[in-house]
């Protein structure tokens, strides 16, 4: 992974646990993840990731406004990806 991809993998990460109200281990656990694959590996897959089920609607919420305002999360760009996906 190039730096720029690492750097707005940061960035996205910062941004999510900041707008989820994330804090200590849960916010540590979500970080990892979004560094380890993405932002919208997260989207998709985060029922993998153990978190408390309050935690997982607050993600659910958030897919579905960026689904209306964005379209299907499979088909976003958010930048994150060497590949460009």
């Amino acid at each position: 992974m190039n730096n720029r991809t690492e750097q707005i993998r940061e960035n996205n990460a910062e941004n999510i646990t900041w707008i989820l109200g994330a804090t200590g281990e849960t916010k540590e656990k979500i970080k990892g993840y979004i560094l380890d694959y993405g932002i919208k590996a997260f989207l998709l897959h985060h029922n993998q990731i153990e978190l408390a089920i309050e935690e997982h609607e607050k993600i659910g919420i958030l897919k579905r406004v960026i689904q209306t305002f964005d379209g299907d999360i499979e088909t976003i760009n958010f930048g994150d990806m060497d590949e460009g996906c």
